[in-house]
């Protein structure tokens, strides 16, 4: 960690994949907020904000492109709550708001916005895993769901997507390398969400959290790049 708390060696930005693993989304992102100094509101491309409610308050100033800048005084507008269990997400508007340079000012993303690819990788693994231990305890006729051949091309499918995503943040990714990262941890949420089935769709069930994973993305994911299928 810098003098100015930002992390930059990808391995420290990957810390955040295990605790997403091992504890979900909101205990994550308040890792990886903390680690990176715990002060700053970090703002998507849009202008947006979703992160727990906790770290919301925290924060006095929030990202820009040009630096950081004092809340008070924002025009700053609360758009929707997401609960996760005991826990409640937050998305914000901050006009003016958006992510700031890399470390090395080369146009890279910037700390916050790669940790969070590795904190959405370390969500998608988790999401799988539980889907997977969902059907190991249901059965067609008298085979286990999970041994069923349709079922594990999904899950191979999965960890394909799984796999590309490490080896994008593996790299410290640019934008274009990011974006896809995102795009492949997506389909493997929607891969484990369609693996839950029914359950997937309760208030309280696990598609509320993969739900919640994709909305990070679309917060904090680089926006389309030219030439990226």
């Amino acid at each position: 960690m810098t003098a100015t708390g930002i992390l930059t060696a990808p391995t420290d930005l990957a810390r955040g994949r295990a605790v997403a693993r091992e504890a979900g989304i909101v205990a994550a992102l308040t890792f990886l907020h903390a680690e990176l100094g715990g002060a700053l509101l970090p703002a998507g491309p849009s202008g947006h904000v979703f992160v727990p409610e906790g770290v919301a308050r925290r924060c006095d100033t929030f990202s820009t492109p040009d630096g950081p800048r004092v809340r008070a005084g924002a025009t700053e507008r609360r758009l929707a709550e997401v609960r996760l269990g005991p826990d409640t997400m937050v998305a914000l508007s901050v006009p003016g708001g958006g992510p700031g340079g890399g470390p090395g000012g080369d146009g890279r993303p910037d700390a916050w916005s790669i940790g969070l690819g590795w904190v959405r990788l370390g969500l998608a693994e988790r999401f799988l895993a539980q889907a997977a231990e969902h059907l190991r305890g249901r059965r067609v006729q008298e085979t286990v769901t999970l041994n069923l051949p349709p079922v594990r091309v999904l899950l191979a499918d999965a960890a394909a997507g799984l796999a590309e995503a490490h080896a994008l943040l593996a790299t410290g990714p640019d934008e274009a390398a990011l974006y896809r990262t995102h795009r492949a941890l997506d389909e493997a949420g929607r891969v484990s969400l369609h693996l839950f089935g029914a359950t997937g769709f309760l208030a309280e069930g696990p598609g509320s959290e993969i739900r919640a994973a994709e909305l990070l993305g679309e917060t904090y994911g680089p926006p389309c790049t030219e030439g990226v299928s």
